[in-house]
């Protein structure tokens, strides 16, 4: 679970990274490049030798609400899916019906969803202090137009 303190939560998002990088290892055969720290993106891939970059995030609310997040403003400026450059998201959902799921979307289908309001509003989130903004979207839109990876290949 998040403690909503970056300090804290950042060993919990780079576990994750490794976590999703190991998984893309085992479904697409990709070889890891690199691991950035940067809001351009979390992981850079090869895939049959040709290079991919994936943002890496992990949902804990969505067990509990039912939705799922996508940060678009933090301290006031465009931060995660405004200024994202990757090829991809991948979420690690918690959910209430189905444990844990990893989501694999296109930003660009993601950035198409937020264009056409397809969340249902927006909300407050982060740490205290942060004044991070994020789309909301229920589950069953938000997995629309993306893939569910099988977790019996991790």
């Amino acid at each position: 679970m998040p403690h909503y303190n970056f300090k804290k939560d950042l060993p919990i998002a780079i576990a994750t990274e490794i976590e999703i990088a190991e998984l893309l290892k085992k479904i697409y055969n990709a070889t890891i490049l690199a691991f950035e720290h940067t809001n351009k993106y979390d992981i850079l891939v090869s895939i049959n030798g040709k290079e991919y970059t994936f943002e890496a995030k992990e949902d804990f609310t969505c067990e509990r609400t039912g939705n799922v997040g996508i940060e678009y403003s933090c301290r006031g400026k465009p931060s995660g899916i405004e200024v994202s450059q990757a090829d991809y998201y991948l979420y690690k959902l918690h959910t209430k019906d189905y444990g844990i799921q990893f989501i694999l979307h296109s930003t660009r289908i993601l950035k198409r969803k937020i264009e056409n309001k397809e969340y249902f509003r927006t909300v407050n989130g982060g740490d205290p202090g942060s004044n991070s903004l994020n789309y909301l979207f229920k589950y069953d839109v938000f997995i629309q137009g993306g893939r569910i990876l099988p977790l019996d290949r991790i």
